[in-house]
């Protein structure tokens, strides 16, 4: 038995975050998970900072984070290689330039400065593009680091505030007494605590089936690669093509892209992956973005499981049935948010209210949700988001 003042279910980026905030307000933190740190998608991601303009209603939390990942070396004391350079994205033909621009009216409803520009222009921010490109939305803000090395700085840092991370060890039960959480049980032991913060990614919905709450998330297996180095070809975090891509400091470019797999998954074992015919897919479209590149050999590919909500938005809240029950679900864009997201949680668990902005972000938003949401929209394991 053991006792802590905060359990986190979930010791990927969101997790890290959180415990690492928490522990730096005094708490005492324990942090679960059923596999390694940062095991699936956290050391995984592209590494973006969205400041996600497609999505007005987390803007503001996303700009809260970019304040944060300014100073974020500094804070934990270990590198994250972040660097704002700006984001950029590209058009490879009339139909996407013609969404992009109904995409960039959605933009200019945030805070944020974008820009329309031209297929020159694009080119003159990354010039291995396609000669094809037609336009583009460019930001100077936002930017991208090292998913593994910003895990890891996280990590280290809440570890050397005296935290806690019990790996191999997956929440199997939440305590629940009197309307109130009270800790969570593991395969090995049983830890009490008087909040529970729920950032177990892919498997958000099944400990949440744990005391009755229905968090709708669809899960699926998000594919990832690295070439080998390359002289320096661009600097902003890019996507085009139906990628995401950025140049490493090292000179790798890291890419990800489509199709995704929808899949289900296990409180305590781990998914299949990576998909090999997936990877050709999408190495083939590196290729054609970048045709100048289309001969430098992959080093390597790897997966990682993502969760999804409906609005493809976080949920972060704090639930009064069961009472100490956080929720910090990230959508599958918590690399770039997790730091204003563990800010939040860290409040949340301490005070019970935050200044961040997530008064959109409640898990209430769903109450009037069809209980066969992903049936309809075909989100179900097996299925390929194309």
């Amino acid at each position: 038995m053991q006792n802590a003042d905060v359990v986190i279910i979930g010791a990927g980026i969101t997790g890290l975050s959180s415990a690492y905030w928490l522990a730096k307000a005094g708490a005492k933190v324990i942090v679960l998970d059923k596999g390694r740190t940062a095991g699936e998608a956290s050391s995984r991601a592209t590494g973006f900072l969205s400041l996600r303009g497609e999505q007005p209603m987390e803007s503001a939390l996303a700009a809260e984070a970019e304040k944060l990942w300014d100073t974020l070396d500094e804070e934990l004391g270990y590198p994250t290689e972040w660097k704002q350079e700006g984001r950029l994205w590209v058009a490879t033909n009339a139909q996407e330039w013609a969404d992009m621009q109904l995409t960039y009216e959605h933009f200019c409803t945030t805070a944020i400065p974008f820009e329309l520009i031209d297929g020159e222009q694009c080119r003159k921010i990354a010039p291995s593009l396609m000669p094809g490109i037609v336009g583009g939305i460019h930001t100077h803000r936002s930017g991208h680091g090292n998913p593994q090395r910003t895990a890891q700085a996280f990590a280290w840092a809440f570890q050397d505030r005296g935290g806690v991370i019990l790996e191999n060890s997956p929440a199997v039960d939440i305590l629940v007494e009197g309307g109130r959480v009270k800790g969570v049980r593991t395969p090995d032991s049983t830890i009490y605590a008087p909040v529970v913060v729920n950032c177990a990614g892919p498997q958000l919905a099944k400990i949440g089936a744990m005391v009755g709450v229905d968090i709708p998330i669809a899960t699926v297996r998000l594919e990832s690669m690295v070439t080998a180095p390359l002289p320096p070809l661009f600097d902003v975090a890019m996507v085009g093509n139906g990628l995401s891509l950025r140049q490493t400091r090292r000179g790798n470019i890291h890419f990800n892209g489509g199709p995704h797999e929808w899949i289900d998954v296990s409180l305590t074992e781990e998914s299949a992956k990576p998909n090999t015919p997936v990877v050709r897919n999408i190495a083939g479209r590196l290729a054609e973005l970048m045709p100048s590149i289309a001969h430098i050999p992959l080093l390597r590919s790897w997966a990682g499981i993502v969760d999804v909500t409906p609005d493809q938005v976080c949920i972060v809240d704090r639930l009064s049935d069961p009472e100490g029950l956080i929720i910090a679900c990230t959508s599958g864009h918590g690399f770039g948010m997790a730091v204003s997201v563990g800010v939040a949680v860290k409040d949340l668990a301490l005070e019970g209210q935050t200044s961040m902005p997530i008064s959109a972000l409640k898990l209430d938003r769903f109450k009037d949700l069809p209980a066969d949401w992903k049936t309809q929209r075909k989100w179900q394991p097996g299925s390929y988001n194309t």
